[in-house]
């Protein structure tokens, strides 16, 4: 959400500015992560993002920021009015990307493929949201039942769709999955605290504008930074044969 089309209030502005912060910060660290990853598949490196303690609770971190996100620019962007031609440009593009990562993570992965990352998650969480965003403290109650039951064992979506994997093949195990519970609890208290303004308000400096920069384009950045580690691994790997 860019800084220049929103409301001429300081006390929003600021607010705006951190949620793109808080943005920019988790595709940075996404990028870091990602860029450790590929250390491990060039064979640079042998520690496993997927089991190692430190590295999966770097990833919830990561997506934590994502989906704080995801509820806070919700709410700012529909909060008053739900513009349904702008929902629905959004929701398009979103879908176009998810259909995109999964074919390409087919074609690379076809084993672990990805059919509901991140970006499927925001896809689907994203109309969902507007359900909540003028009932923040109903969001945030919803959001401990889910935490609640999740850790507990009682409220569980350990897959999207249980009986997809049994019957049409769909792998179990995937490079990137981000289910609807209990992640969606992220979004929902997103839109609680930015309706309460619990956010620390940061400062327009060089760097909380560059962060913030990175989060305007953290779609962007999202769909390229892969294709570039890649692409610069491969080269640094090849030249040094």
């Amino acid at each position: 959400m860019r800084l220049a089309g929103l409301s001429k209030s300081h006390n929003f502005q600021s607010r705006s500015l951190t949620v793109d912060v808080l943005r920019g910060t988790s595709i940075l660290l996404m990028i870091v992560f990602h860029f450790a990853y590929d250390l491990t598949v060039f064979g640079y490196a042998h520690y496993d993002t997927n089991i190692d303690i430190e590295w999966r609770i770097f990833r919830v971190v990561i997506v934590s920021g994502f989906l704080l996100a995801v509820g806070m620019s919700s709410y700012l962007a529909y909060q008053q009015h739900i513009n349904k031609q702008k929902l629905t440009k959004n929701l398009l593009k979103l879908f176009m990307v998810s259909a995109l990562i999964s074919i390409s993570s087919y074609m690379m992965y076809p084993n672990n493929w990805v059919y509901f990352g991140i970006i499927h998650f925001v896809t689907v969480a994203l109309p969902l949201s507007l359900l909540f965003i003028h009932r923040p403290n109903f969001s945030l109650i919803v959001a401990m039942i889910i935490i609640l039951g999740y850790f507990t064992g009682t409220l569980t979506l350990e897959h999207p769709w249980v009986w997809s994997v049994k019957h049409l093949g769909i792998p179990v195990h995937t490079a990137d999955l981000v289910s609807v519970l209990p992640w969606f609890a992220l979004v929902l208290m997103g839109i609680f605290i930015i309706h309460h303004q619990l956010l620390p308000k940061i400062k327009a400096n060089n760097l909380s504008l560059f962060l913030a920069r990175l989060g305007q384009h953290s779609l962007v950045i999202y769909l390229l930074h892969q294709p570039v580690l890649f692409t610069g691994f491969y080269l640094v790997q090849h030249l040094a044969e």
